[in-house]
């Protein structure tokens, strides 16, 4: 069988995947600074699926195309579906006009550098408001049982379902664990004050 890393690290994989990305940003639906959250995403499918792949039945490239493939329309499908698309609103920062200090201007220029650090997820809090956030959290996490600990580290760091595949559970009974914590430690801050 292929090392663990071949899949990913294969020259053919990359050349898919930037091809793959590119035909996607081509879409009206996606702009061309998808690109790189596309490469990732697709990245990480592969992450996730290497390992199923089996050298007998074909190559590298068959198989990462073939993967690559089945993401890209499970996330087409997904934006398609309409029950499924209202968390998804696209809105074109150039073609959007709104109105600021009574005249119309585009969407685009009114965003600021903070607005960029929400939607890449970075934090723009000062050095000392990290430290005191970062005390609070290792306070609240001191005071949870190691088993609850672990859980909630797991839903942080892989999510619900994630939390569940590595704990061998399916993830209603993850989220029924993980409110369950949330309860006991809001009824034991509760009771503090």
């Amino acid at each position: 069988m292929a090392d663990r890393h071949d899949i990913v690290t294969d020259p053919d994989t990359a050349t898919l995947i930037k091809i793959k990305a590119k035909r996607l940003c081509s879409r009206g639906d996606f702009s061309k600074s998808d690109y790189e959250d596309l490469q990732q995403d697709m990245y990480l499918h592969l992450l996730e699926k290497q390992h199923l792949y089996d050298p007998v039945r074909g190559t590298v490239k068959t198989f990462v195309n073939k993967a690559l493939n089945i993401w890209i329309a499970m996330l087409l499908r997904h934006r398609d579906r309409e029950k499924r698309r209202h968390n998804y609103n696209a809105i074109s920062l150039e073609g959007t006009l709104v109105e600021h200090n009574g005249e119309l201007d585009e969407l685009g220029s009114m965003l600021c550098e903070e607005d960029l650090l929400r939607r890449n997820k970075i934090s723009n809090l000062p050095a000392i408001d990290r430290v005191d956030l970062q005390d609070e959290l290792d306070t609240a996490l001191s005071s949870l049982k190691s088993g609850e600990r672990t859980l909630i580290v797991l839903v942080a760091e892989h999510g619900v379902t994630g939390a569940g595949r590595r704990r061998g559970e399916s993830r209603h009974q993850v989220g029924r664990a993980k409110r369950q914590v949330l309860a006991r430690f809001r009824g034991e801050r509760n009771s503090e004050d």
